[in-house]
């Protein structure tokens, strides 16, 4: 027979990969119930928390039950902007949607055949605004003619 521990991976498991929805539900009632070797408090507050969690959601739809994607992605974000001397949040924050996406060489061929980069420059100047990096050039490259020298 399994340790408790190994039943506790298998629960985590299952919800962190399926999410929470009634399926899942369904099949963690199930295996909670029948024949485990878990004391009967355990499987209650485990029944009983996921039963008040799936009270919220709507039938069909599935929640994240777990932040670990979410947390990757950030950390996948940190790692690119480290290496940007100015950081632009907006722009590089869309760069968290290439870290969930399979890059293949024809995907890439395809969006290069397919979108133009002034267009790429249009849309980002008009969801982003201006960079850091031009409102500093804009800045300092202002006349300073009304300044007079002592």
């Amino acid at each position: 027979m399994e340790t408790n521990g190994l039943h506790d991976r298998r629960v985590e498991t299952q919800i962190k990969l399926d999410g929470l929805n009634q399926e899942t539900f369904n099949i963690m009632q199930q295996y909670l119930t029948i024949g485990m070797d878990y004391s009967k408090g355990f499987r209650q507050k485990i029944i009983g928390y996921l039963t008040q969690e799936i009270s919220h959601i709507t039938s069909g739809q599935t929640l994240l039950a777990t932040s670990d994607v979410l947390e990757s992605l950030f950390g996948k974000y940190k790692q690119f902007s480290s290496r940007c001397p100015l950081k632009q949040i907006g722009q590089i924050f869309s760069s968290i949607c290439l870290s969930t996406m399979n890059l293949t060489t024809n995907l890439v061929k395809e969006a290069l055949e397919t979108v133009r980069f002034l267009d790429v420059e249009d849309w980002a100047a008009l969801v982003f605004g201006k960079s850091m990096l031009s409102k500093r050039r804009i800045l300092f490259s202002a006349s300073t003619g009304d300044t007079e020298t002592a």
